[in-house]
C-alpha cells in the first residue's frame, strides 16, 4: 500500500518536473538555479533536507540526491547536509518503521534476508551496520529497519550509519566534487 502511494507520488512529482521543464525551461539552466538557491538558500536546504529526511521511507538510494547536490553547494557543504539528512532518515527510518506498516511489508516481502540479517546483527551489531551502510548495493535503510526491530541501541545504530555512510559519501562527494569546476 506504501510502496504504492510512494511510486504514485514519485510519478505525480516527476509530472510535474516535466511540466515546469515544457513550460520554463530557462528554471532548468544551471546558471538560474546555482543563482536560485544562492537567493533561497534556507528554502533550498529545508527542502532538500526533508527530500533526504524522507527518501529512507522509499528504499530509494540518496546517492544520486547527494551527487547532485553538489550542483548547488560547495563540496563541505554538501556533504555535511546529505549527512544531516543522512541522520534525520535514520531517525525517521528507526522509529516510524514499525508504525507506518513497513516492517510487515518488508518482512513479508523479503523473510529470508531478514531472517539471515537479524541472524547475523545479533552476533555483531556495530560492525554489521556500518558495513552495511557502507556497502553501496544494499539499501542502508534496510538494517535499520531491522535494528530497529530487534532494539539495537539507536545510538549504536546512528554511529553505524554515519560511520557508514560517512565514508562511503565522503568518497562519492570529495570525488565528484574534484572534478567539477566552478
Amino acid at each position: 500500500m506504501i510502496r504504492k502511494k510512494s511510486f504514485y507520488l514519485w510519478l505525480v512529482i516527476l509530472a510535474i518536473i516535466l511540466t515546469l521543464y515544457i513550460i520554463n525551461k530557462e528554471w532548468f539552466d544551471i546558471s538560474f538555479l546555482k543563482r536560485f538557491v544562492k537567493d533561497h538558500k534556507f528554502f533550498v536546504v529545508a527542502v532538500y533536507l526533508t527530500i533526504l529526511t524522507f527518501i529512507g521511507l522509499t528504499f530509494l538510494p540518496s546517492t544520486p540526491f547527494a551527487i547532485a547536490g553538489l550542483l548547488f553547494f560547495p563540496v563541505v557543504e554538501a556533504y555535511i547536509i546529505n549527512m544531516a539528512g543522512i541522520i534525520t532518515s535514520t531517525v525517521i527510518v528507526y522509529y516510524f518503521t514499525q508504525y507506518l506498516g513497513l516492517d510487515k511489508w518488508i518482512e513479508m516481502k523479503f523473510p529470508q534476508q531478514i531472517e539471515k540479517t537479524k541472524k547475523a546483527l545479533r552476533k555483531k551489531e556495530l560492525p554489521i551496520i556500518t558495513a552495511w551502510s557502507f556497502f553501496p548495493v544494499v539499501p542502508t535503510d534496510l538494517i535499520i529497519y531491522v535494528s530497529s526491530s530487534l532494539r539495537v541501541s539507536f545510538l549504536k545504530c546512528v554511529i553505524g550509519v554515519l560511520i557508514g555512510e560517512g565514508i562511503l559519501n565522503a568518497m562519492y562527494i570529495f570525488s565528484v566534487g574534484f572534478f567539477i569546476v566552478d
